[in-house]
């Protein structure tokens, strides 16, 4: 009797335990072991809730997209350490508190505009362009709802467009101030200017004084300065090093080869326009009139009521388009008008715009590169081994010299000056660690950038001085000698300027005799000019018509003169272009700003709540699932 008791308690006591663990999981987000479906919501809106399945849908598709950007899978860690938990749910609000004002306002839309919404969704179209039922309900399957609840989803996205629509409509900016813009990126200067070098001074420079070497020395000890300098002893072993001495087999070439033959065997492509016609004889008709001018192709894709997007193939080989169009567009590279050509939708005239020959590389002419390659990848495990054995022979207390000695590791010293970027300077992780070391200290072993290894004692610090001037002799010599001759330089052209503006009517042509004088036309703030300064650009906004001046260059001096100044013209056939283009950019940006701030405004109105424990369960699923 006991015992059968004792049995009913321990069945009673294993499902508590067993309900109670299933509790349990459902807290921590495990409830889509069980169902389908995500019950309840993530967050309140006002009135309308954010259902947990849009939310869960929402981060997995965000951690996809990101994860295929990275080019690695991101794990739910570190989803939420970048903040697309966030996003995604301040995005969600956002669009809450917009159908939240919707319902306010009593704005909804009829079932037609809902099923126009739909059956002009390219995403559910099919080969003749237009809706497909199965193509749609596959969407629907893939995407985890059902068609009812897309459809309300389109209805309420619709709705939401309309209040949308409503606070951007008529955005514009003054006029006025796009045309300040213009006026003044848009004007143009023409000037004629003239170099002024050695041959246009007079004399020769005049031999310095050892007081006028003195006196550049003592004013330029930067020019002089030995830079602070370590003096070190490092070993080091490169992946370059180590392939140099491994032998890579010919079929492991020969694989490596095969594995890319896409990079280096790639077919011909044409990127090609198509308009397909109704019959054979419209196609002809309309081929004629393009070959006699009386039609373009775009006229001929306009009267057919296409736009670029459904007529572009982009780029296509000679397998991604038929054997009939293919034997057409692949029988010459040259760029135009091909066909009527027989097609599985119709007859088409198709447009070539650009042809990429076919590429075949050959195995030698790769097979170098390859070695190498592979070599550096083989370099990598025998490194890691050597590594082992210098950790070991470090912490030993061996020198840098006996590592060398017992290893592959190569012995070398360098005279590092601060600011060196050559040769083994050029790796940063050596430089920072020569700059962290003590006089000899024996550091451990560090990873290089390239996959090598490295380890390095400072053997002595040469502070930064001034070198004494018997030591830079030449070098002062020449330093005082080019600064005299740029001052020389300078004054004979600020010289001719001078005469220039104290003669009535005068101009750089009086000085076309001397001095060699070249022009330059239509110039914009925006402009830059070969062989010349970059401030010269400055310098010519800064003048007035006839105006001159004098910039410095590495060759000597410019002297530059205004002659022309063309003041933007908004009536012009490609500034009105330009300037319906940047009405555009700046009603589209003001547009977006402006949705912003209301968008956030009804967020605030609305003061949403948010269900965080469902969203850490949500995220602990996540987990579960594999993301």
């Amino acid at each position: 009797m006991s015992a059968v008791k004792r049995s009913k308690i321990s069945k009673f006591f294993f499902f508590f335990v067993l309900i109670m663990a299933v509790m349990a999981m459902v807290g921590f987000g495990l409830s889509g072991i069980f169902s389908p479906s995500i019950s309840a919501s993530v967050a309140t809106v006002g009135k309308v809730d954010v259902k947990a399945d849009d939310y869960f849908r929402s981060i997995q598709s965000e951690i996809t997209t990101v994860s295929q950007q990275l080019g690695s899978q991101l794990s739910i860690e570190q989803a939420l350490l970048f903040g697309l938990d966030r996003n995604v749910l301040q995005r969600l609000i956002t669009q809450a508190a917009y159908e939240n004002e919707a319902q306010r306002l009593a704005i909804s839309v009829g079932d037609e505009t809902v099923k126009a919404a739909l059956l002009s969704n390219p995403s559910f179209q099919g080969m003749t362009g237009t809706f497909d039922q199965d193509i749609y309900k596959d969407a629907i399957r893939r995407s985890g709802m059902k068609p009812a609840e897309y459809e309300s989803l389109v209805r309420v996205s619709t709705s939401q467009l309309l209040i949308r629509a409503a606070v951007s409509a008529g955005v514009n900016l003054p006029s006025d101030a796009t045309l300040a813009i213009f006026d003044y990126i848009g004007e143009s200067r023409s000037f004629t200017y003239a170099r002024v070098g050695v041959n246009n001074i007079a004399g020769v420079v005049p031999a310095p004084t050892d007081a006028d070497l003195r006196a550049y020395y003592d004013d330029n000890p930067e020019v002089f300065t030995q830079p602070l300098t370590r003096q070190i002893t490092y070993v080091s072993l490169t992946p370059e090093m180590v392939a140099e001495t491994l032998e890579i087999s010919e079929e492991r070439i020969e694989t490596l080869y095969e594995d890319r033959s896409a990079q280096y065997n790639t077919p011909a492509k044409r990127f090609v326009e198509r308009i397909v016609l109704p019959s054979k004889a419209e196609a002809i008709e309309a081929r004629n009139s393009i070959d006699a001018g009386d039609m373009t192709f775009e006229q001929l894709a306009d009267a057919r009521g296409l736009v670029l997007a459904d007529i572009d193939l982009g780029d296509v080989t000679a397998d991604d388009i038929g054997e009939n169009a293919a034997e057409v567009l692949f029988a010459s590279e040259e760029p135009g008008i091909y066909g009527p050509v027989d097609t599985n939708i119709g007859p088409a005239i198709f447009r070539v715009n650009a042809a990429i020959s076919a590429l075949s590389i050959p195995l030698e002419e790769v097979r170098d590169e390859l070695r190498r390659e592979l070599g550096i990848i083989d370099a990598s495990f025998r490194i890691a081994d050597v590594a082992n054995d210098v950790i070991d022979l470090i912490a030993g207390g061996a020198s840098l010299e006996e590592v060398a000695d017992e290893t592959d590791m190569q012995l070398n010293t360098i005279d590092l000056v601060e600011g060196q970027t050559d040769g083994f300077a050029a790796y940063a992780t050596f430089r920072e660690e020569a700059s962290a070391s003590e006089i000899g200290e024996e550091r451990d072993i560090l990873d290089l950038e390239d996959g090598g290894i490295f380890a390095l004692r400072v053997d002595g610090i040469t502070e930064a001085f001034v070198k004494p001037m018997s030591d830079v002799s030449q070098a002062v010599f020449d330093g005082q000698q080019n600064a005299k001759t740029a001052a020389l330089i300078l004054a004979r052209a600020e010289q001719i300027v001078t005469a220039i503006s104290v003669s009535n009517g005068g101009s750089l042509n009086d000085f076309a005799g001397t001095l060699l004088l070249e022009g330059v036309t239509e110039v914009t703030r925006t402009s830059t000019i070969p062989d010349l300064p970059p401030s010269i650009i400055d310098e010519v906004f800064a003048l007035e018509v006839g105006e001159t001046a004098v910039i410095e260059d590495a060759f000597g001096a410019v002297i530059i003169e205004l002659t022309s100044v063309a003041p933007f013209d908004p009536a012009s056939e490609d500034a009105i272009t330009i300037l319906a283009q940047v009405d555009a950019l700046q009603k589209q940006q003001l547009s977006q700003d402006l949705l912003a701030y209301f968008g956030a405004a009804l967020v605030v109105t609305a003061q949403p709540t948010i269900n965080q424990t469902r969203i850490d369960g949500l995220h602990q699923q996540l987990n579960f699932s594999g993301n």
